[in-house]
């Protein structure tokens, strides 16, 4: 379906999943597990979906005073995002939903992940439960995409704390028609470029599987600076993105896994992309002034950028100049359209003003973003670049 002449491919969209979807794929077992975690369940008291919020930071504080607020918190309880029509409730619970919403908008091909709160898993010392809950988030979305292979795509899940259960779930899944990336939860303080997590990366590229970074705020495994950011979600939001995408990008470009595995794709998404190209000056200068701190490469940093297995996802609120200067810099093969659809930047969506918000951002460089980069793995099974 694609909207005049363009195929749209939206490479950050979310599911929940809420724990009343994800229930069924449980076994006894391990549902009862859940039981030492009822302090931190949160029951939504609209749609009555539950979700787990241990290790989750309150940021109540508000600028100009002294203090943070002292009454109990929400996860994210201070957000209101820029949404102003709702998605589908039910997208989680039925993909028709989804596509129904993608339709209206024009969007062909969504790149599904887990919300922000799957990161609470990471939070206990429970690594088996921690694990449960991946290998039914991967079932689930065998499930879910299924439904529309032609549409909806997502991603493997890897527990940094069970390498060898996660390489059992890749090497499981990898040539299902809905795995098309890994993304890693490395707990907090476990860098991303641990040599624990090199043969998450080869079996990755042995697979033709894409590497996510997809960045965190008030929920493990965190951003940087998340205890740094004086109790304020205005300054945390603001600053948690780019800084876990720059720190993120950077560190798995400089450990040499590129030149390891001459195939591996890494696409860096939720992060905004205005700040890329001021970094991989940064980052170039970095390596030779400080070249001790990380090993031998091959090439600058900014040649991995450039080289054409390396993608980052746009926000539109960063708008036409600056997005448009960032493709002058750079070239027409690194950023990727992205929605965060169906959280609260939902104003960066298509279909409200009929596809022309792209089309006023890019004008004829719209084609450019809604290719499909990050997702490819087959010949034919989508358009290369």
């Amino acid at each position: 379906m694609a909207r005049d002449g363009f195929k749209i491919f939206d490479s950050d969209t979310h599911v929940g999943p809420s724990m009343n979807v994800l229930d069924p794929y449980l076994a006894a077992a391990e549902k009862a597990r859940l039981a030492d975690w009822e302090r931190w369940k949160d029951i939504n008291a609209r749609t009555g979906r539950i979700t787990y919020t241990r290790g989750g930071r309150s940021y109540q504080r508000r600028l100009g005073t002294a203090a943070a607020e002292t009454g109990p918190a929400r996860y994210m309880a201070a957000f209101t995002g820029a949404n102003r029509a709702r998605p589908s409730p039910r997208v989680d619970d039925d993909p028709a939903e989804r596509i129904a919403d993608m339709d209206r908008e024009g969007v062909d091909v969504n790149l599904t992940l887990p919300s922000g709160w799957f990161g609470t898993w990471t939070a206990s010392d429970d690594v088996a439960l921690e694990a449960a809950m991946y290998r039914a988030y991967h079932r689930w979305m065998a499930d879910y995409c299924g439904a529309f292979p032609e549409r909806l795509g997502g991603i493997i899940l890897v527990s940094a704390r069970d390498i060898a259960g996660s390489l059992d779930e890749i090497r499981q899944w990898a040539r299902s028609r809905w795995a098309w990336a890994v993304m890693a939860y490395a707990p907090a303080g476990m860098p991303l470029d641990h040599p624990d997590l090199e043969p998450v990366w080869a079996v990755a590229a042995e697979h033709d599987l894409a590497v996510v970074l997809h960045t965190f705020t008030v929920m493990p495994p965190y951003a940087p600076g998340g205890a740094d950011t004086w109790e304020n979600l205005f300054l945390q939001r603001s600053a948690a993105h780019p800084w876990c995408g720059m720190r993120n990008m950077a560190a798995l470009i400089g450990s040499g896994v590129m030149d390891r595995y001459p195939n591996l794709r890494i696409g860096t998404l939720e992060a905004g992309h205005s700040w890329l190209p001021f970094w991989m000056a940064r980052i170039d200068e970095h390596a030779e002034t400080v070249r001790a701190a990380l090993p031998e490469l091959a090439y600058k940093p900014s040649e991995y950028v450039l080289g054409g297995r390396y993608f980052q996802s746009i926000e539109i609120p960063e708008g036409e100049r600056l997005t448009n200067s960032v493709i002058d810099l750079l070239g027409e093969d690194v950023l990727m359209y992205a929605s965060d659809y169906p959280h609260g930047n939902d104003r960066a969506r298509l279909g409200h003003a009929g596809g022309t918000q792209a089309q006023a951002l890019l004008g004829q460089r719209r084609e450019v973003l809604c290719a499909l980069r990050l997702g490819v793995r087959r010949p034919g099974f989508y358009d290369r670049p």
